[in-house]
């Protein structure tokens, strides 16, 4: 039988500016019921931007609750999103 709940490996990517690469990945990894697995170094997408892709462990649910409070302290132009489980 299937679990709404089960833990599983989501995608996250994270675009803006390299200064809050680091903090971005540090709330992930320090977010209730979510484990981060991996990181990719980042990668430059202009002069200012950086694309960083990470992978989590937990519920979906605990997933896009720690999703939407990062992004709802991003700048204007920034972006984080589950591109994948």
């Amino acid at each position: 039988m299937w679990n709404a709940g089960a833990m599983t490996v989501h995608r996250i990517t994270f675009i803006g500016p390299a200064a809050l690469a680091v903090g971005v990945a540090t709330e992930l990894a320090d977010a209730d019921a979510i484990d981060l697995t991996s990181s990719a170094r980042p990668t430059a997408v202009d002069d200012t931007t950086v694309r960083l892709d990470l992978s989590v462990e937990g519920s979906i649910e605990d997933v896009r609750s720690a999703v939407a409070r990062i992004d709802a302290d991003l700048p204007r132009g920034a972006s984080i999103e589950i591109t994948g489980s």
